[in-house]
């Protein structure tokens, strides 16, 4: 959930003038926002009190590690950003609906007043999620409801890290930091592929910088092979949305398309199962995947990997196009998103092609 409280609350004040129906969703969102940042102590206190536990003062201090690599070797915007903690009690921070028609491979974006238009609405309670996903399902709509570890609200204040990140490993902690501090370096309104693929791309590219300066070669090489067996998963979903995708736009009836749907992700579940088979260690290697191709896999769950990964390859083929000069890299970007929506993404293809 990509908004500042800003626009959250300036969005709720609008709906309560004009007698808005989505009250109710700006005000949990605004009340949410606002219990987090007055339950933040400083990192200090927290380290400092006896009834945490040492596992989560060894995470606290490894995020300050991270946040300092981020700023000084990086260039990225941290500020006072993750200079916080807060215990939320809870397994997520936010929960995110995503929603998609039976024949169609996209997902439905949600609007704002103010702070534009999502791929999904967030929420800080699963029960209100899930009963926003149930008024969904009744309309006829794919639905998949995700929890969220961590959001950013772009600068506007300064984040704090939450339990929620400390259950992660070193190399995931790290990941998820350097994504959200991309989210400051840029964010376009509106377009939740064009951000969250350049977030991942500079997490990605941050992350394999981090841990060749930390000297640590086999976390490298045990990361580098992570990264290799999650791009040829998300390779599998690629392919297989956009075989949906052309079997969406033809002209079988219905029920031809629900039965080669069907197949379709078969075909996926059995791809997954051939391709972990190659893993040396496929059970405890990767067990997001394992969840992820476990559970029910419709048109709205593929569509979040879309989100975050689609547009990956080409920001990376840019970074690789400058040299491998990050701040080069992130001014760019920021000049592709400032173009208009219906340029962006050739831009993008152009640069990373270098035609």
């Amino acid at each position: 959930m990509k908004v500042s409280l800003k626009n959250l609350i300036m969005t709720a004040l609008t709906c309560s003038l004009m007698g808005c129906a989505s009250l109710n969703f700006y005000t949990q969102a605004v009340t949410g926002q606002v219990q987090l940042l007055l339950d933040r102590q400083s990192i200090d206190i927290v380290l400092a009190e006896p009834t945490v536990s040492q596992e989560v003062k060894n995470k606290l201090l490894l995020s300050r590690d991270v946040l300092k690599f981020a700023e000084e070797e990086l260039g990225l915007p941290v500020e006072d950003s993750y200079s916080s903690y807060v215990d939320t009690g809870k397994r997520f921070v936010v929960w995110n609906v995503f929603a998609a028609e039976e024949f169609s491979a996209e997902l439905q974006t949600f609007c704002y007043p103010i702070a534009g238009c999502v791929s999904y609405r967030g929420f800080f309670k699963e029960e209100a999620a899930q009963a926003f996903a149930a008024k969904l399902r009744q309309q006829g709509y794919e639905i998949f409801v995700g929890g969220v570890a961590a959001y950013s609200t772009l600068g506007w204040f300064d984040d704090p890290l939450l339990n929620t990140f400390m259950a992660r490993t070193d190399e995931k902690l790290a990941a998820l930091l350097f994504h959200e501090l991309a989210h400051k370096v840029m964010y376009v309104p509106g377009d939740t592929r064009f951000n969250e693929s350049f977030a991942t791309a500079v997490e990605r590219i941050a992350l394999s910088r981090w841990l060749a300066a930390r000297g640590h070669p086999d976390a490298f090489d045990l990361h580098l092979a992570a990264e290799e067996r999650s791009q040829a998963v998300i390779k599998l979903i690629a392919v297989t949305r956009n075989q949906l995708a052309e079997i969406y736009r033809g002209e079988d009836p219905d029920k031809v398309k629900r039965e080669r749907k069907e197949i379709a992700i078969a075909m996926l579940q059995s791809d997954y199962k051939s391709l972990k088979e190659n893993w040396h260690d496929p059970e405890t290697t990767f067990p997001e995947f394992e969840f992820w191709m476990q559970g029910e896999i419709n048109n709205a769950r593929l569509g979040t990997v879309a989100d975050y990964n689609d547009l990956v390859p080409l920001f990376e083929k840019v970074y690789a196009r400058h040299g491998e000069d990050l701040p080069s890299f992130l001014q760019t970007c920021r000049d592709i998103a400032n173009l208009a929506a219906d340029l962006r993404i050739s831009r993008l293809e152009s640069l990373a092609t270098g035609s």
